[in-house]
């Protein structure tokens, strides 16, 4: 689970979180997972080392200790979804996690603590801080985009001070400081919370990165905007890297969508249910209409379906294309990507996105350029 752990890098949502269930040509599947599930994991980890017959008694007791103080910061009156804390409780969390740091902390002063104990204890130390900087810098980030009052960007500019001097603690390894820090931090965002700018915030549904070959650069960027009036389409602003999507020319990228149940792998379609479309396609498909993938069987996961209609594409007589290239975005850390927009109308529910790319032979590497769907887990009100 360590080496797992160091391997991949959680990229979470500002309002949601991207659950991603990649399918590769090789059958390879890789399956990200939310804070809270990450969370788990290490109280999971906790537990096994709890019960090696190595460690002795007094380390025993600090990992039950650590163990109570991340179960409550799991409570579910504390998170708004299973990545986002609640503003009124984030730092009633933070609180928590340094309680167990500290306990942690115990085991490696200890010097009865075997090498081996003390390299999981520290990796997990590691694990928790990192999990509360991204829950607080996705805050900061939601509150930058809507506070514009002086005041309360003098709150958000202390609580941004605060974070970066909790980064420095660990960079420098000092994990229960770090996390005071982002307490501290946390006190200003809820400060800066009294703004009366905060009001304004648009309703987003879903917004998010991910890494989708754990290079640590993002491939992704998607954004749903929920639509402010009934009856009305929900907006999407999608930005995907060439690599991902297998090319740089419209002959070559390839991009698909399909809706499903929310049930990994599901053969439950709903390609009836929804209405997709652009610019683009009103203006020069036959129907006006992206036609979505039928998802009808498992294999299709791992394919570039036949069904559906490719979101990249060029008018052969105007030669203008549905989805513009973008040499280096900034969104995706300067990659070079596919971006564009569209809208769609559906039943509400709870649904799997599942976003189709071209296929390569198998036996290639599993990276980026080997993805052949993945699936975005959501609900549509």
């Amino acid at each position: 689970m360590k080496e797992n752990r160091k391997m991949k890098e959680l990229t979470v949502a500002i309002f949601s979180v991207l659950l991603l269930s990649m399918g590769h040509s090789g059958n390879f599947e890789i399956f990200a997972s939310t804070v809270q599930q990450e969370k788990q994991d290490i109280i999971d980890e906790l537990e096994n080392i709890k019960n090696d017959d190595k460690v002795n008694k007094k380390s025993k007791k600090d990992l039950e200790s650590a163990i109570k103080k991340l179960e409550k910061s799991l409570n579910s009156k504390y998170w708004k979804d299973e990545s986002t804390v609640n503003f009124k409780h984030g730092k009633k969390v933070l609180n928590a996690d340094q309680q167990a740091v500290k306990k942690l902390e115990n085991i490696l002063k200890d010097k009865k603590s075997s090498s081996e104990i003390k390299e999981e204890i520290n990796s997990i130390n590691i694990s928790i801080t990192q999990l509360d900087k991204v829950l607080v810098e996705n805050a900061i980030n939601e509150l930058e985009e809507i506070i514009m009052s002086e005041k309360g960007i003098k709150k958000l500019d202390k609580a941004i001070e605060k974070f970066e001097k909790g980064n420095k603690f660990l960079e420098d390894e000092k994990y229960s400081q770090a996390l005071k820090n982002y307490a501290k931090a946390w006190d200003q965002i809820k400060k800066s919370l009294k703004d009366p700018n905060f009001k304004k915030l648009k309703l987003i549904h879903l917004e998010g990165t991910a890494d989708l070959d754990y290079d640590g650069d993002k491939d992704i960027y998607l954004k749903i905007l929920k639509p402010k009036k009934p009856n009305k389409p929900y907006q999407v602003d999608i930005k995907m890297t060439s690599e991902c999507l297998k090319g740089n020319t419209a002959d070559t990228a390839g991009l698909k969508i399909g809706f499903s149940a929310p049930v990994r792998h599901s053969i439950e379609s709903f390609h009836e249910e929804f209405d997709m479309t652009n610019k683009w396609f009103k203006k020069h498909d036959p129907d006006g209409q992206i036609n979505t993938v039928v998802i009808d069987s498992v294999s299709i996961y791992s394919q570039f379906p036949e069904t559906g209609d490719d979101f990249i594409q060029t008018n052969p007589e105007t030669m203008e294309n549905s989805f513009d290239l973008i040499p280096s975005a900034p969104m995706l850390d300067e990659q070079e990507s596919w971006e564009g927009e569209f809208e769609f109308t559906g039943q509400p529910g709870d649904y799997h996105i599942v976003i189709f790319t071209p296929t390569i032979p198998a036996g290639e590497p599993i990276i980026c350029n080997a993805l052949a769907s993945f699936t975005i887990d959501t609900t549509f009100e």
